[in-house]
């Protein structure tokens, strides 16, 4: 006897499927890790520069604060100052600017209307706007007396961050408030590391869907070919027995040819001798239709109407139903007409699934045939076969697609592998649910294809 063996067994599929499931794992989760490390470093570098500048802002404001006197202030406000002494002051407001690399430096009264504005970006008695609540919180912190510093925040594409002195007269009592902002050049290498790690994160999301889809398929790929690969190994089986039990049959055959010459006339006939070749054709008759189950059949792939290909199943399969009590429903879109499949093939897989659907409700039930557009992004056709049977149990449903796997006391256990291997060759797939005793529901999904 001939015995041919797929090169890939279930033990080196399952071991393939584990390296795939690890690969699938760890390289996301290293994505992952990467990015977290990297904010993590973002939000300690952002917190240390938050922290540092915002004492050296504070330092700066206070220091200049202490060169602005009450006499000062009382006269810009008042407009007294002359021009000499409004320059000389201007200057020096600016020279504080360039030297500590600052944005802006600027003067308010406590009611946040602009004083001076050494930019001349803002005019005098213009409104002070508080571009976050830090803002407007440091400002009450100053109109009280304490220098502080806003938290470093973002507004559009830029962060800012600004440091607040009291300006005080004799007696004590603030005045004024003076206000010193960083400079968005100091601050935008760190908005640009958070905009690179924004980048970064969705590149790596990206290509963490894109590699576990490719490993996916790479999975999807292994058992496809497993499949494939054992429904080819099956048929040369087949073949190889076939011809092995061919061989004695055609012996005894022979023999029994001869034996009838030697010993029986040819007008006598002998039950016991026309026993022996009606169980050879017997034999060969269940050879021939193991070899057509296990025969591995080109798809023609033609522009074939599901919908009249269906109705002349139900049509054909009515009879069965109606001796089994068995009711019958069909929905079928109007839109799910014509597309290219192979006719023949199919009418094998649905008669196959409509045929358990029948032997698995004895005491009558309900078919229900279902085509729509299949609404998971793929341009596919969804077909349900569903029954209210006797169902199908988790361990069953595993092996359903094996080779040789029935539950049936008659046949070969090769149907339902056949049809996951005619579904496979279209590019489909074809999926199960089913509970014991609450029936069965298959879901075949086929390429959409309308045109050739």
């Amino acid at each position: 006897m001939v015995i041919l063996m797929s090169s890939i067994s279930p033990q080196i599929l399952k071991k393939r499927k584990r390296h795939v499931l690890i690969a699938l794992i760890s390289i996301p989760s290293i994505l992952l890790l990467f990015n977290l490390w990297g904010w993590s470093f973002y939000l300690q570098a952002k917190g240390f520069l938050d922290e540092e500048l915002g004492k050296r802002l504070i330092s700066i404001a206070a220091i200049t604060s202490l060169q602005v006197s009450p006499e000062l202030i009382k006269s810009i406000e008042e407009r007294t100052i002359d021009d000499e002494q409004a320059f000389n002051f201007r200057e020096y407001l600016a020279t504080v600017n360039e030297e500590n690399n600052l944005e802006s430096v600027f003067i308010i009264d406590k009611e946040k209307n602009y004083i001076l504005d050494a930019g001349y970006v803002h005019l005098e008695g213009e409104k002070y706007h508080c571009l976050n609540i830090s803002d407007a919180n440091r400002i009450l912190d100053a109109s009280l007396g304490k220098s502080s510093c806003s938290k470093l925040y973002r507004n559009g594409s830029q962060m800012f961050k600004t440091g607040f002195a009291p300006l005080k007269d004799a007696s004590g009592e603030v005045i004024a408030i003076l206000g010193v902002d960083a400079s968005p050049e100091f601050l935008r290498a760190l908005s640009n590391i958070q905009n690179t790690l924004i980048f970064f994160g969705i590149i790596s999301l990206v290509l963490g869907v894109l590699y576990v889809l490719v490993l996916l398929a790479v999975i999807n790929g292994f058992e496809a070919m497993f499949h494939a690969e054992k429904f080819a190994s099956l048929g040369r089986l087949s073949a190889g027995m076939a011809h092995d039990i061919r061989n004695p049959l055609q012996i005894i055959n022979t023999t029994y040819e001869s034996l009838r010459k030697r010993y029986l006339p040819q007008d006598i006939e002998d039950e016991m001798f026309d026993y022996i070749p009606d169980e050879i054709k017997n034999l060969n008759k269940k050879i021939n239709d193991f070899l057509s189950q296990t025969k591995d059949t080109p798809l023609k792939i033609k522009l074939n109407n599901l919908k009249v290909l269906l109705n002349h199943i139900i049509d054909r399969m009515s009879p069965d139903m109606e001796r089994a009590t068995i009711r019958f429903n069909n929905h079928i879109e109007p839109k799910i007409n014509e597309f290219y499949f192979d006719a023949q093939q199919m009418e094998g897989v649905f008669q196959n699934l409509i045929r358990n659907a029948i032997e698995a409700m004895p005491d009558g039930g309900v078919i229900t045939i279902k085509a729509y557009p299949y609404k998971g992004g793929k341009q596919f056709v969804a077909i349900e076969i569903a029954d209210t049977g006797h169902g199908i149990n988790k361990r069953d449903q595993k092996k359903l697609f094996e080779p040789f796997f029935t539950t049936k006391e008659h046949g070969y256990g090769l149907g339902m592998s056949i049809v996951f291997r005619i579904i496979q060759k279209h590019g489909g797939e074809i999926k199960v649910k089913s509970r014991p005793n609450q029936g069965t529901t298959f879901t075949i999904l086929l390429p959409w294809k309308q045109e050739g």
